[in-house]
């Protein structure tokens, strides 16, 4: 067995202020990165994104490509046009994996040319980013949320097939692979017929995501952290708040994430119930600026359609904030109805409970303190980076 030494992460997306933003699988690979230096181990990044650069993130070494579709406007149309047309499908999947095979060239250039001993590599599902590794190299695949499950399971629209068939051909060949939690475990065995794949649930710093008792809270408000989108939910929150309006016309609604512009419902709804000044829109923020948003909350909504598994969820639970959630496989995998979390079914189950918790203090702060001890217990952070650490040195 060898040991340890260096782990590359193979990423679309890794969060930084000089590259483009990301979801949660980047923010996590940030963070993964970061913990594996602080554990004595040495990290490169290699991302696929939309400009070229390298810089150090605190012991990590990153390096970013611009993506072939990106440097080559010819292939970028040709990409687009064959998955439009049927009988072009064969041709669509062939550009796609030269695309893979661009990238492997690419990185196992930068491996050379660095003169690197890689012992390990790391990548998401999406995309099946694993068809552009070396299999001389030990690799892993984590099962963030590929586009096949978004598309065949969450009903996602114009998902590109080329993305889909090279997330197919890449868990053929994979023999490791890490699932975070249990409805993932399912999922990705019934669309890839994954074997024997390591369940490590992701985790969150409980020391950063804590209880403020310094901030005061904001009486009878909402908040939603997420994209405000239709798969988040975003419209259930609007439906569910205009009936808590009629019930506590104190209340407010606040929208923490990236804003869909062509969500018309929500604006739409806004205006014509007059409620402008009630609903807050504050736009894709720092986990600092979160922190200090989520500490004023009285109540927290995840009204979301389809989840792989929540970091947001983590972490307002480790604040210490009563939370109603949709009623999806992941999220009853985290939250036992009525004892860490509400469970709802529906804008008039989500207003019901609303209504409960804004005139039950008692039932708020038995939910809080739940909350944060299932997170502390079951989901921190130091917990996860160990479970991974075994698992690599299990794979080398």
């Amino acid at each position: 067995m060898s040991s340890l030494q260096h782990v590359l992460i193979l990423t679309r997306e890794y969060y930084h202020p000089k590259l483009q933003r990301v979801g949660g699988t980047g923010v996590f690979n940030s963070v993964l990165a970061k913990e594996l230096v602080k554990n004595g181990i040495k990290v490169s990044v290699f991302a696929v994104n939309k400009n070229t650069v390298s810089f150090d993130d605190q012991g990590v070494e990153v390096y970013s490509i611009k993506g072939i579709f990106e440097r080559n406007f010819l292939l970028e149309f040709l990409r687009s046009v064959t998955g439009k047309i049927g009988f072009l499908k064969p041709l669509h999947f062939k550009i796609y994996e030269h695309e893979k095979k661009a990238i492997q060239k690419q990185l196992n250039n930068w491996i050379r040319t660095n003169n690197y001993k890689i012992n390990l590599i790391e990548t998401h599902d999406f995309e099946g980013m694993a068809l552009c590794i070396d299999e001389r190299i030990p690799y892993v695949i984590r099962c963030h949320g590929s586009w096949t499950v978004l598309e065949k399971y969450f009903n996602y629209k114009n998902v590109s097939q080329g993305r889909t068939h090279c997330e197919k051909l890449a868990f053929e060949k994979s023999r490791n692979n890490i699932v975070i939690s249990n409805f993932s475990k399912r999922i990705n065995e019934r669309f890839f017929n994954i074997k024997n794949a390591r369940l490590i649930y992701n985790g969150i710093d409980t020391d950063f995501f804590k209880p403020n008792a310094t901030n005061s809270i904001l009486a009878k408000s909402i908040f939603y952290l997420g994209n405000v989108s239709s798969e988040k939910g975003a419209e259930l929150a609007i439906g569910s708040f205009l009936k808590v309006k009629k019930s506590f016309p104190e209340s407010t609604l606040h929208f923490i994430g990236k804003v869909n512009l062509s969500d018309l419902y929500i604006q739409e709804n806004i205006m014509k119930n007059n409620i402008q000044e009630s609903v807050f829109f504050y736009g894709e923020k720092k986990k600092e600026e979160i922190v200090e948003l989520i500490s004023r909350a009285e109540i927290v909504y995840f009204p979301s359609k389809g989840e792989n598994f929540s970091l947001s969820l983590l972490e307002v639970m480790a604040m210490g904030k009563p939370v109603i959630c949709s009623d999806i496989d992941s999220f009853r995998e985290i939250i036992v109805n009525n004892e860490n979390g509400l469970i709802a079914s529906g804008v008039s189950e989500f207003y019901m409970h609303t209504k409960k918790l804004f005139n039950d203090s008692e039932l708020r702060t038995r939910l809080s303190e739940n909350a944060r001890e299932t997170v502390v217990k079951q989901f921190d952070l130091k917990k996860m980076i160990q479970a991974t650490i075994s698992y690599y040195k299990e794979i080398i």
